[in-house]
């Protein structure tokens, strides 16, 4: 900033801020400082006419008695000076117009020189300059603190009174007034500072106006953008709420289509369950129908064998057709053997479609394992008949009766099984490849058991791994899987039975999923 643009800048911020007037804002303050500054001066006014009142009444009374000649010529010479600030009252009229800033300043800058003259002519006329440096130093003071004048403004009445007082000396010399050389130089010196306190405490009130006047700004600006701000809060959380309730509407959804899925594959576990079943009772059906056959052909035998001689006893008869008696009582045993076979798969199933599980009970989990992989072989080879695997069972005796919810650990096994058989079946073409399912059973802690399922098949991915127990995470193909198949097993081994679930998989290699069961009662069964 070169120096004439900094000297330009300090005289238009604190000597002659005129710019600073041209704000409507600033304007109306200093309109406002300046009415309430006539109705002050106002009523100095008032109180300095009382005050020449007391004046000529003490200076009559001390000239009636003739006593103390000098206190009287004192008494009237103030009783003339107060007379001139009396005048000021009329400001209480000026003040009730209202006036502006600009009217202000000219009519107390008019009433300053005037009295100013008035006081220097009464001083010349008595040929007595006493007081009037005092007088004219209290009329800058006045005016200072009224009407809010610039500080370059209060300069120049300052000067201009000071320009007076001189000139009034100097007009007192010329008429044979003498006056001492050291007391003028004193008396215009001591004018010159008042002229320099008084301006300096005008510039001091109107930069503390204009500070004042900015912190206002200031404070509406920071209102108003407090006020923004709380309509965008009131906005903001009026859309917060409006998300949370599509969030619960959302989260409702998700319930009732994570209820369907649920649903979905249960009767798609039902489904393999059924396609199982229906092949296991073909076995038991037919053998039920060609024995019933073949007792049809044996008691048609009999029926000729008894036919041939009627003559001979009964004993005799029954002796000869011994033979043909005892393969009908085979065959009604046989019979009676696969009718029970196909009781057993229709109460397995019927305890798997259970929509809630039954109780915890002791529960022979060797047995149930047998069951269940004849099941989930069978449902695979309702769907694929040409495809073959080597089931390897290797159930340890020792596994005894286990505490569990059957019907919720024959899903878990069957889900891993039908995952191990799809895996296998990945693999089938390749050359070389014989798929190989091993069913593992042992001992665990105080009456548990741990069950390991483990195939050949294609393993899962290291990338994946840590995420098949997550809900809906499926590496199937769309519309083969929902993804909750080992999410379901996870909650009901681990939450519903206080036991483990552990995967241990080599991509190409095979995966080994093992079951622990604690064998402890459970008491109650997380809701898949």
């Amino acid at each position: 900033m070169s120096p004439t643009v900094r000297l330009r800048f300090y005289w238009e911020r604190y000597i002659a801020p005129t710019r600073a007037e041209t704000d409507p804002g600033f304007r109306a303050v200093l309109d406002g400082a300046t009415v309430i500054g006539t109705r002050v001066a106002g009523l100095f006014g008032v109180v300095v006419l009382l005050g020449a009142v007391v004046a000529a009444v003490v200076t009559g009374v001390l000239g009636g008695e003739n006593v103390m000649d000098s206190t009287g010529q004192i008494a009237e010479v103030l009783s003339g000076t107060l007379f001139v600030y009396a005048a000021s009252a009329v400001f209480l009229v000026v003040a009730r117009l209202r006036p502006g800033l600009m009217l202000g300043r000219w009519l107390l800058t008019l009433f300053v020189l005037a009295g100013s003259c008035i006081l220097a002519y009464q001083e010349l006329v008595r040929g007595d300059f006493g007081f009037l440096a005092a007088w004219l130093s209290l009329f800058l003071l006045f005016t200072v603190g009224t009407v809010p004048f610039q500080p370059v403004q209060t300069l120049m009445l300052g000067v201009s009174i000071t320009v007076l007082h001189t000139a009034s000396m100097a007009l007192a010399g010329s008429v044979g007034t003498t006056l001492d050389p050291g007391e003028t130089v004193r008396r215009l010196v001591y004018l010159l500072l008042v002229t320099f306190l008084c301006t300096a405490m005008s510039a001091a009130l109107y930069a503390g106006r204009r500070r004042q006047y900015r912190g206002t700004l200031r404070l509406a600006r920071l209102r108003d953008r407090l006020q923004a701000r709380g309509y965008e809060l009131e906005a903001r959380s009026a859309e917060l709420e409006s998300q949370q309730a599509e969030l619960a509407a959302s989260l409702d959804r998700l319930e009732n289509a994570q209820s369907q899925l649920v649903q979905q594959e249960k009767m798609a576990s039902l489904g393999q369950l059924t396609a199982g079943v229906a092949h296991e009772l073909k076995n038991p059906l037919n053998f039920v129908n060609n024995f019933a056959q073949l007792s049809v052909e044996l008691l048609d035998d009999l029926e000729e064998e008894l036919g041939e001689g009627p003559q001979r006893s009964v004993g005799e008869a029954l002796e000869q057709s011994g033979d043909l008696i005892d393969d009908l009582r085979s065959n009604a045993t046989k019979i009676r053997e696969h009718g029970r076979r196909a009781d057993g798969i229709i109460r397995s199933m019927l305890a798997h479609s259970r929509a809630t599980p039954g109780p915890s009970r002791a529960a022979p989990l060797n047995s149930l394992l047998k069951e269940y992989v004849g099941l989930a072989y069978h449902g695979m080879r309702a769907e694929h008949t040409g495809f073959n695997v080597d089931i390897r069972t290797d159930l340890d005796p020792a596994v005894s009766e286990v505490e569990m919810v059957p019907e919720e650990m024959g899903r878990v096994f069957l889900n891993l099984l039908d995952n191990a058989l799809q895996a296998m079946r990945s693999r089938a073409g390749e050359p070389g490849y014989e798929p190989v399912l091993r069913v593992r059973s042992r001992p665990w802690g105080e009456g548990g058991a741990q069950v390991e399922i483990s195939d050949n098949g294609a393993g899962i991915p290291e990338s994946v791994k840590a995420k098949i127990f997550e809900p809906f995470f499926t590496t199937k193909p769309t519309g083969e899987g929902t993804g909750l198949g080992l999410s379901l097993a996870y909650e009901i081994v681990v939450h519903g039975h206080g036991g483990q679930l552990a995967v241990e998989s080599a991509e190409g290699e095979g995966t080994a999923f093992t079951v622990s069961l604690p064998g402890q009662p459970v008491a109650h069964v997380a809701a898949a």
